[in-house]
């Protein structure tokens, strides 16, 4: 997709739209500022309680009328219609995001967002490993992807982890979603409702004469970012500039998701190449970069 904007010129803007409200903005220029200091560890999570039965198990059955089941799957591996797999009701929230086939779980689908965000404000870097343990441990429901999760991203001289916990709801800041900036002199969270930073403090061990080595500063959310983000878009086709989300930024920073899967699924380190785009000599992980299609699709 990338190579394909380049070389038609297109304008390409991804749906990670938090890069186009206002007190995201606010919350990079604050990490980027070097107000909180040095930075070693960023932590991103998700949580929440669906245990025990999480989205349910109903049985294969046939597709509703209006629906080319075969042309829904593509070029995924066929399956018999499964209503979680199809996973489109106006009371879920697509449940086909959990299953192998089509998706990555909550790593793609949510940690994205948050991954973005820290990528974004820590230079657009690129790990040099990733690991991932977890396990469907506890959910009685069909989907194929974790209940709990925890990747690690090393990078030169910081660490970042993501977290999705799916049988219980207390995250971090008690928010169920989120992102922590740990510095030398302060910490900085951030999510879709605005943000604060936390100092650090210096002095007697006692507390006594400690004070904070950097302001307490909070934001609120002045936008969801969503129409900011279609402006963005369609001001970038009149001017020719490159957007906000712009494909290539998009491809890197849904890299890291997939290579979490991919050290899950591999149950392996990865060392990923980000000039080759490989995963070393691991040629299992290297397996997962891409998939077989489904005849007659083809790329």
């Amino acid at each position: 997709m990338v190579e394909v904007a380049r070389r038609t010129g297109r304008v390409v803007q991804v749906g990670t739209m938090q890069r186009s409200a206002e007190h995201f903005q606010r919350a990079v220029d604050i990490v980027r500022s070097s107000t909180l200091g040095k930075i070693t560890f960023v932590r991103c999570w998700n949580a929440s309680n669906e245990y025990p039965d999480g989205f349910g198990s109903p049985p294969d059955g046939s597709p509703p009328a209006d629906l080319d089941w075969d042309l829904w799957l593509g070029p995924a591996p066929w399956h018999a219609f499964n209503a979680n797999r199809f996973g489109v009701s106006d009371d879920r929230f697509s449940t086909f995001r959990y299953f192998w086939d089509y998706a990555g779980g909550m790593l793609t689908d949510w940690g994205v967002h948050l991954i973005d965000i820290v990528l974004w404000a820590m230079g657009d870097p690129n790990p040099r490993a990733v690991t991932t343990s977890g396990g469907k441990y506890l959910l009685r429901d069909n989907r194929d992807t974790p209940d709990t999760l925890l990747t690690t991203f090393d990078f030169d001289d910081w660490v970042m982890t993501y977290t999705n916990q799916a049988c219980n709801q207390h995250g971090f800041e008690e928010r169920g979603y989120g992102i922590l900036f740990h510095g030398t002199d302060g910490t900085l969270f951030v999510d879709r409702g605005g943000f604060h930073l936390m100092p650090e403090y210096e002095g007697d061990a006692d507390g006594i004469g400690s004070r904070p080595k950097t302001a307490a500063i909070r934001g609120s959310r002045t936008s969801s970012g969503n129409l900011e983000h279609h402006e963005n878009w369609l001001d970038c086709i009149v001017s020719r500039e490159r957007p906000i989300s712009d494909i290539e930024i998009g491809h890197r920073s849904t890299n890291l998701p997939h290579l979490g899967n991919i050290a899950y699924r591999t149950r392996s380190r990865i060392e990923w190449d980000a000039n080759t785009e490989r995963c070393g000599e691991n040629e299992a992980a290297n397996a997962l970069l891409t998939r077989a299609y489904r005849q007659p699709w083809t790329l």
